[in-house]
């Protein structure tokens, strides 16, 4: 998922294709860089990123070029959130995947990323 320390990754695998749980590891020195009681924005914007690259299945390095992102809810720290990806159709050598969030059945986050492949 383009990280090379585990302590990094965000995503856990589920048995459903393109669905990952969220893991939330408060102790993270970036994506907790201070006390708080739900889970950050930068935490979700790169669950999002790790979800597109594994959601595209291209070995080649892919790079986020664009993200549209909407926070509809506070994903809480104390209750499963899955992300789901669903890759779109393109005819560039860009990725465009469709990324939610969701907890207890509800949407919380939404985000469009492209992505480019490293030269």
């Amino acid at each position: 998922m383009g990280r090379l320390s585990p302590t990094d990754v965000v995503l856990s695998p589920t048995t459903t294709p393109n669905t990952w749980q969220l893991r939330v590891d408060t102790r993270h020195p970036v994506l907790f860089d201070h006390p708080v009681d739900h889970a950050p924005g930068m935490l979700l914007a790169e669950a999002a990123r790790q979800a597109a690259i594994a959601a595209t299945g291209t070995t080649t390095p892919l790079i986020p070029t664009e993200i549209h992102s909407t926070y509809d809810h506070y994903v809480e720290l104390d209750t499963p959130c899955h992300i789901h990806a669903r890759p779109l159709p393109t005819t560039t050598p860009h990725h465009h995947v469709d990324i939610t969030a969701t907890q207890n059945g509800k949407e919380m986050f939404h985000t469009t990323l492209t992505t480019t492949p490293l030269p």
